[in-house]
This record gives structure tokens, sequence and C-alpha cells, in this order.
């Protein structure tokens, strides 16, 4: 693989515009308010974190290295070498022999999503030579997008003798949790408590 790509969930980047605009619509209502709701302001920040690190921020990044898996509470680098199975049931899920690692950013589609998707050409293509693929590995999904371009690179290493077989469980994942990520919930979640019962 030459380079870097990066995958975000194209759902969650919508909610994520969403979330902004009502945290300006809470600070707008909470200012304006007689007396001002001062429970509004660390509301809106919480929204406005929420949004950033819950649906902006998490995603996938696919180099030579491995798969990096930046979910809310931790991010994953997974090489190679320690994957073992690619699924995608109900999100976008990396296993390795002791493990398994799910992106947040790579949801499986809705019913709806997936019927709607299932009308591409390239699905059709697959239900015509007799393949049933499973609603997250359609075309057009996050998740089946995802597993996709991590599936070819993968097959490519393999074909190319850089990932040796039955070797998967001498390499391991490397997980880092996110704490400052989580104390920023916290301290906003209990200012927007105290400013509630405190207004």
């Amino acid at each position: 693989m030459s380079g870097t790509l990066t995958l975000h969930s194209r759902f969650n980047r919508i909610m994520a515009v969403v979330c902004v605009v009502l945290a300006g619509i809470l600070v707008y209502v909470g200012t304006q308010s007689a007396p001002p709701l001062l429970w509004s302001l660390p509301a809106a920040g919480l929204l406005v974190f929420w949004a950033w690190e819950a649906l902006w921020a998490p995603g996938l990044t696919i180099d030579d290295a491995g798969v990096r898996i930046r979910n809310v509470t931790h991010t994953v680098d997974l090489p190679w070498e320690a994957l073992i199975h690619v699924d995608t049931r109900f999100a976008l899920t990396l296993r390795t022999p002791d493990a398994a690692y799910t992106a947040w950013s790579a949801p499986a589609p809705s019913a709806l999503t997936a019927a709607r998707v299932g009308r591409r050409a390239d699905n059709r293509e697959l239900r015509v030579a007799g393949a049933a693929p499973r609603p997250g590995d359609l075309a057009g999904t996050d998740s089946g997008d995802a597993a996709l371009l991590i599936r070819e690179e993968w097959q490519a290493r393999v074909e190319a003798g850089l990932i040796e077989a039955g070797a998967a469980d001498r390499y391991r994942a490397t997980r880092r949790v996110h704490a400052g990520v989580l104390a920023g919930f916290a301290a906003l979640v209990a200012a927007t408590v105290w400013g509630f019962l405190y207004n």
C-alpha cells in the first residue's frame, strides 16, 4: 500500500454537524431566558464535545503498518500480521488470535440502508453470481467499504509473502485509552448537572 487512507462514518459526521447546531440553539435560548439558564452553557459544551469525540473524530486509518481504529474511549493499532478475520455482523470488527476490535466509525447498515445500497450494480452482481453478502459487507456502506479495503490489502500482503501463515499469535495489537476524553466527558456532565440543580 502506498500512503495512508483514513475513513470516517458519513452518517456520524452529519450527526456531528446537527449536534453543533443544536448546541448553538441551546446557548442562544439559555442566554436569552429570564433568568438565564446557566446549565445550558455546560450542556452545549457537552453536546459539542460529544459531537467531536464520538461522531466526528472516530475513524479507521489503513497504512503499511496495519490498521488504526480510533474509537471514542480508545485507539487500537493492529498490525497486519496479527489480523486473522474481518467481520461485519454489527460493525466492522477485526479479529486477532486473542481479541476482537470493533470500529465504532464503521457500523453495519440499517435494514433501510441495506435495501437501498443492495440495488447498486456492484451488489446486484454479487447476488447474480450466487453470493449472498451480509448487509455489513455491502459496497456503499461504512462497514462494507472499510471491510473491502482491509480485506484487499490483507490479501495482497498474504499473496506477496509479507505475512507469514500461522504466525498471527506472535503479534499483538496495542490499545491506548483516551483518559483526557473520559475526564472531559465526566467534567462536562458534572458541570451540566450542577448547573441544572443550582440554577
